[in-house]
């Protein structure tokens, strides 16, 4: 479920209260939604239609919407692990207020 968007011309940031998903970016001129997950690892899909981004932005459960929807794009992950431990932190304040 959808916790706290961020908007700008160019992208779309989005922290989520999912039981995998933390949190994505979807770049709306070059279509790539970058997702990332609880253990820290980062997708990076390709092509993504804003329609498809809509529907797992709008979800209520991402993961349902990223194994139908998303999952069908081209995907590449990306290196390295993300420290979470500051998304963690913000999506408890945001769930707490």
């Amino acid at each position: 479920m959808l916790l706290h968007k961020y908007t700008t011309e160019e992208a779309i940031e989005n922290i989520y209260n999912s039981s995998n998903i933390l949190a994505s970016k979807y770049n709306v001129l070059n279509k790539k939604l970058a997702i990332i997950f609880k253990g820290g690892r980062q997708y990076l899909y390709h092509d993504v239609k804003k329609s498809d981004y809509d529907v797992f932005e709008n979800a209520d459960s991402q993961g349902k919407i990223l194994n139908s929807h998303i999952k069908n794009y081209k995907v590449e992950k990306i290196e390295g692990v993300v420290d979470v431990t500051p998304i963690l932190e913000q999506i408890e304040l945001l769930k707490n207020k």
